[in-house]
């Protein structure tokens, strides 16, 4: 299973740079029609709602269109346990506390890679392959 984060979700939702749009959208793409390895979490989804919303000023509507186009994806919820295991992936690797929980759910979910641009690309977490498709 592959985790994507979500600045994958908002090249592939953008103008904002063409080249890693037309990346991301391949990469969403793939996942759900051919590897069907695609995850995303419901973290991910209101941070993509509100980036839309507060960076691009999407109406409502747009962003739910958007919404329905990667629900098809795996959607992962953050439970409490996931937040626990957040607290000590934050401190075992030094990152933040929101990518720490990424990591948690990625790793609940028994994913093999995170696709983000925002962790350091070729750094493991908890043997995980961090993957930054845009490099």
């Amino acid at each position: 299973m592959r985790f994507f984060d979500t600045n994958i979700l908002v090249y592939a939702a953008t103008n904002q740079e063409p080249q890693k749009g037309d990346i991301a959208r391949e990469l969403i793409q793939h996942a759900l029609e051919v590897n069907h390895d695609g995850v995303i979490s419901v973290q991910v989804m209101t941070e993509f709602a509100n980036v839309m919303k507060t960076r691009f000023n999407a109406a409502a509507t747009e962003i739910d269109e958007w919404v329905s186009q990667f629900y098809p994806l795996l959607v992962a919820e953050v439970t409490m346990d996931v937040v626990r295991n957040a607290l000590y992936i934050k401190e075992e690797y030094g990152i933040q506390f929101y990518d720490a929980l990424i990591v948690a759910t990625a790793e609940k979910l028994g994913c093999h890679e995170i696709v983000t641009e925002d962790l350091n690309p070729n750094q493991t977490y908890r043997g995980m392959a961090v993957v930054n498709p845009f490099k």
